[in-house]
């Protein structure tokens, strides 16, 4: 079993939280994580800028970042090894969104995820590889979830 956590830094993103837990459990049980614990953040436009601004020094908001858990960052023992943190814009998608919230709400939550598994796409076949991981991935979503 997997422990995620969602938590809204905004009153308006309360009701996804469920929605947004479901998702990554079910995330996390693909990749057979079954004794790991995963934070999710769900944050306004502004919030995400400067996120994205004081760690990546891009002065704009995204829909999504993601941050590995430090090794060296010591935890009382647990049950649950940290896999990282999920910062979602919640926002960002809504306005992104178009017909099908459900799947502009879970493709920035899997890009996020899949950066904490060690995915990245700095090169052109980095890119290739998680694009096709996200792919999966929302497509088992799709006959999983909704």
């Amino acid at each position: 079993m997997a422990a995620v956590e969602v938590l809204s830094l905004n009153k308006n993103s309360v009701k996804f939280e469920k929605r947004i837990k479901r998702i990554a459990t079910l995330v996390l049980r693909h990749f057979r994580k079954e004794n790991f614990s995963l934070a999710i953040y769900l944050i306004s436009d502004r919030k995400m800028k400067f996120l994205n601004k004081k760690f990546l020094g891009k002065n704009k908001s995204t829909d999504v970042l993601s941050f590995i858990e430090p090794k060296s960052f010591v935890y009382p023992p647990g049950r649950f090894k940290r896999l990282g943190e999920i910062y979602l814009n919640i926002p960002l998608i809504e306005r992104q969104s178009g017909a099908n919230f459900e799947v502009a709400l879970s493709r920035p939550l899997i890009h996020g995820f899949l950066h904490l598994l060690g995915y990245t796409h700095r090169r052109k076949n980095d890119r290739i590889k998680m694009e096709k991981q996200e792919v999966r991935l929302l497509g088992l979503l799709n006959h999983s979830v909704f």
